[in-house]
């Protein structure tokens, strides 16, 4: 799928497939400090995104690409299910988890590309494939720092509700988002 940004540069949505393995490690190696500080589900070389995908079916990923360069922009990964470690503080909200139908996402977007509107469109597009996949709800992966207004403004204008509070190096939201 194309879309067009706001910075009116045509940008092209899609899974990742593995071919892609080397632009992806060259997309994590231009993130901003700030940028990668925010952002931790998995490794950021080549090795571990290689570890991550080879067990297809337990990991989806997204990226956006611009369509001029063919450079990725963002990407997101979905992993099937939920995380194991969060199981207990999750289920202290009354959640019932599944891993069949519920799915743990982390996104992230170029420093350059933030704001633009590349987030959004990956994430509506992603939400269109995991609804045709039978997943029922998205978790956070992680969370997310509470101080990090711009990504919590992100995702509750998406839809996602916080269900509580967390430390882990800092304050955290656990927020969810139910698809309907």
């Amino acid at each position: 799928m194309i879309i067009q940004s706001k910075n009116n540069r045509q940008v092209l949505l899609r899974k990742l497939i593995p071919h892609d393995i080397d632009k992806l490690t060259g997309y994590f190696q231009k993130l901003g400090p700030e940028t990668l500080k925010r952002y931790g589900p998995h490794g950021f070389d080549k090795q571990s995104l290689f570890e991550l995908f080879k067990n297809a079916g337990y990991h989806t990923a997204y990226i956006a690409e611009d369509a001029e360069t063919s450079e990725i922009i963002a990407y997101s990964v979905i992993l099937s299910g939920y995380l194991e470690h969060d199981n207990f503080r999750l289920q202290s909200y009354g959640l019932t988890l599944s891993h069949k139908t519920d799915g743990t996402f982390a996104p992230s977007v170029a420093d350059e590309w933030q704001s633009l509107g590349v987030g959004n469109s990956l994430f509506h597009f992603m939400l269109a494939d995991l609804k045709l996949n039978g997943i029922k709800r998205i978790i956070l992966w992680g969370g997310v720092q509470s101080d990090n207004q711009k990504a919590v403004n992100y995702y509750l204008k998406n839809g996602f509700r916080i269900l509580g509070e967390f430390e882990y190096n800092g304050r955290n939201y656990d927020m969810i988002l139910e698809i309907y």
